[in-house]
């Protein structure tokens, strides 16, 4: 993957857009995508294979969407939900107060400089966060250390379709249909339309097929799902025996 970088004011816009989403973040969410999110986070989930007692990173946890899934999916299981923002991750908390269906422990970081030690955890999941990383590059590294050696990262995102036809399409639905659709799916609660910040994050993407590429520099073994026409993407990462070796 060529080195990417997210300036810092288009990272702090990111964020702050996304804290404004919060009230309707879920719903707004599942119009844009016409139905698809939540679907996506679902059937992701149901690839990472979780078992009791594993721990996983839920990195950029946002308000809490798919950590609720990830608990929905296994008893015992224990959450580590990472994000940069006080806000996102008081929403986070305020969803999780009474869950008995294992824990949730919020750490404010950023994808780049993970506070975990290295091989602790079992599984990694970002949704709809990954193409906000400031460095990509550095967050797959910091992914890839704390996995244990059978470990697996999966990602849900926008996707970026190697076809041009493809790309070319799905690129006019994110930068002229989604924020209209975004507009008259919010309420007034909402300032402004944060969904529109969606826009710059996806223009800077990688196609689906280099982002398989840079992560098999770490991972050896991967897998991608394409939905929508490769609109949305699901992406598993898991550690071979060959990188665990090395």
């Amino acid at each position: 993957m060529e080195r990417f970088l997210l300036k810092n004011d288009v990272w702090k816009a990111v964020i702050h857009a996304i804290e404004t989403s919060i009230p309707e973040y879920d719903k707004v969410n599942e119009k844009v995508s016409l139905g698809r999110a939540l679907k996506a986070r679902e059937y992701a989930v149901d690839q990472l294979a979780l078992s009791e007692g594993m721990t996983v990173l839920d990195a950029g946890i946002g308000p809490g969407t798919m950590s609720e899934v990830l608990l929905s999916r296994a008893k015992d299981l224990t959450v580590v939900g990472l994000d940069a923002s006080t806000m996102l991750l008081g929403a986070a908390r305020e969803r999780f107060k009474s869950s008995k269906n294992g824990q949730v422990h919020l750490v404010r970081a950023a994808f780049e400089a993970v506070p975990v030690r290295d091989g602790a955890v079992s599984r990694v999941v970002s949704a709809y966060a990954f193409r906000d990383a400031r460095d990509r590059s550095v967050a797959i590294d910091e992914f890839r250390r704390v996995l244990r050696p059978s470990g697996s990262f999966a990602i849900v995102d926008l996707g970026k379709p190697d076809k041009v036809l493809k790309r070319t399409f799905i690129t006019l639905y994110i930068e002229c249909l989604l924020p209209l659709i975004a507009r008259f799916s919010k309420s007034n609660r909402i300032r402004g339309n944060p969904w529109r910040m969606i826009v710059p994050t996806y223009q800077l993407l990688v196609t689906n097929g280099e982002l398989v590429q840079s992560l098999r520099k770490q991972f050896g073994e991967v897998r991608i799902w394409e939905f929508s026409m490769g609109g949305i993407i699901i992406v598993l990462a898991q550690v071979s025996r060959l990188a665990s070796a090395s």
